[in-house]
């Protein structure tokens, strides 16, 4: 930035006279206008010292004068900064220049009511004095702004250049770390210090990496827990595929077996059911026997009955044998006594007595015939009723296998009922067997593909070189050959 007083030069001849008559006018208000100033930003002035007067009137005098020499810029600059700093720098601009020339033109205004052109010539001469004054004060400011500028950018550009040294350092340790942990070594750490500013960083891979090598550990030992968990999974899916193959083979058999028990129960059954009609109809049939032998007891009762009227019958014709033999002798006497004239009625006594003779004989072979048949017909009769009784035997002893058959037959239903549903139950667990089958092998295969996946992993997992464990690849390794 080029020098101001290069651009800003001491007025000379007539414009100079002018200022230092107008600086002659306006001096007794120096310190007036100067305190109204500086009330203006702080309220609580009531009066300025002598020396800030003396520096105003200074300061005045130059502007008036237009006397812009090295002394007035080597004066000027401090206090241009000192009020910038006060008031800030638009407030600088904008309330105390303004305020400092509304001041003095309101002097100027008052102090040339006599003369319009003067007033106007004086106007013209303070407010291009002020103006200069304001560009000076610009033009500080502006110096002081890109001086600091300036040393700010040093400043900035020291730093820059030692954070980007740090910055290489901290990247160089960083990068080393991150190499040897993209290279599977988990157990790497950035030891050296860093700058402060990236020494969270280093502290923060440090702890992910420890956190990261943690987790490894963990996932190591988990597929190590897993790979022998999937052996013994392996094994006891492949013994149970072994079991269940030898269940659905039992099951078939038992499945067949009892088809078979089941068809010969049914034919029991059928046979049972036939049996207990069979007996049933024998029932009804010794039932009518039981009857046609009461009937034919009943009728060897009356036959018996006839022969005791029979025999009573042939008594009383033996009675009147008897009587005719004597009705007969008796003639045959009557008849002797009477000689020849009683001779045929001999004969006929004769005859009579024979006849009689003959019936007492016949009547006495009926009895006998009688006696006989009595006898018989009363055995018959006990015979009669002892069948009777044994058939009544024989019809309790078939209504109690009547009922015994019925209840085999019932008994062989019901077997064949259930053992039918039995035959369904294993034909469903023949079936739901033989799926678990199916399911087991499918099991097995997801089995050996969860295997092989664990034994990858295991792989990946042994790539990576822990902290305390510098030769896991290698054990991990050997124990999932050792499992496999």
């Amino acid at each position: 930035m080029h020098s101001i007083e290069n651009d800003i030069q001491p007025w000379s001849g007539e414009k100079r006279r002018m200022g230092e008559e107008l600086f002659t006018k306006l001096d007794k208000h120096i310190r007036e206008v100067s305190t109204r100033c500086f009330k203006h930003f702080d309220p609580s002035t009531t009066t300025l010292s002598e020396d800030v007067v003396a520096r105003e009137r200074v300061k005045f005098r130059h502007l008036c004068e237009g006397n812009f020499n090295a002394a007035y810029f080597t004066a000027q600059a401090p206090v241009i900064r000192s009020i910038a700093e006060k008031t800030g720098f638009t407030n600088f601009i904008v309330k105390a220049a303004s305020i400092y020339a509304a001041e003095w033109s309101l002097v100027v205004l008052k102090e040339t009511t006599f003369s319009p052109r003067k007033r106007e010539a004086y106007l013209r001469s303070m407010m291009e004095a002020i103006f200069t004054d304001i560009a000076t004060a610009v033009h500080v400011l502006m110096a002081d702004q890109e001086t600091e500028t300036s040393r700010q950018r040093a400043q900035f550009e020291q730093t820059r250049a030692t954070d980007a040294e740090a910055d290489a350092l901290a990247m160089t340790a960083l990068g080393d770390a991150l190499n040897a942990l993209a290279a599977g070594d988990l157990s790497a750490r950035i030891t050296q210090t860093l700058p402060e500013k990236n020494e969270s960083a280093r502290r923060d891979f440090n702890r992910a990496t420890d956190a990261l090598n943690d987790t490894m550990q963990k996932i190591a030992r988990t597929v190590d827990d897993l790979s022998q968990g999937m052996d013994e999974v392996t094994g006891a899916s492949k013994e149970l595929s072994r079991r269940t193959e030898q269940q659905a083979q039992a099951l078939e058999e038992t499945a067949a077996a009892l088809h078979e028990l089941t068809t010969t129960v049914s034919r029991t059954s059928d046979g049972a059911a036939a049996a207990n009609r069979v007996a049933s109809s024998t029932r009804e049939e010794v039932g009518r026997t039981g009857e046609i032998m009461h009937q034919a007891e009943t009728a060897m009762g009356r036959i018996a009955q006839s022969s005791q009227e029979i025999a009573r019958i042939v008594s009383v014709i033996d009675e009147i044998a008897f009587q005719t033999n004597l009705l007969a002798l008796n003639a045959g006497v009557e008849a002797a006594r009477a000689g020849d004239a009683g001779k045929g009625f001999a004969v006929v006594a004769s005859e009579v007595r024979a006849l009689a003779q003959r019936s007492a004989e016949a009547a006495k072979e009926i009895r006998n015939l009688i006696t006989t048949s009595s006898d018989q017909v009363k055995h018959g009769v006990a015979l009669v009723e002892s069948t009777s009784k044994t058939l009544s035997g024989i019809v309790n002893k078939v209504a109690e296998i009547d009922e015994v058959i019925a209840a085999i037959a019932a008994s062989a239903r019901e077997q064949a009922t259930g053992i039918q549903e039995i035959n369904s139950a294993v034909t469903d667990m023949d079936r739901v067997t033989q799926q678990n089958a199916a399911m087991v092998e499918e099991t097995n295969a997801a089995t050996a593909t969860m295997q092989a996946r664990s034994r990858e992993l295991a792989d990946l997992v042994g790539a990576f070189r822990l902290s305390g464990a510098a030769s896991a690849a290698g054990q991990y390794k050997a124990e999932m050959r050792h499992a496999a």
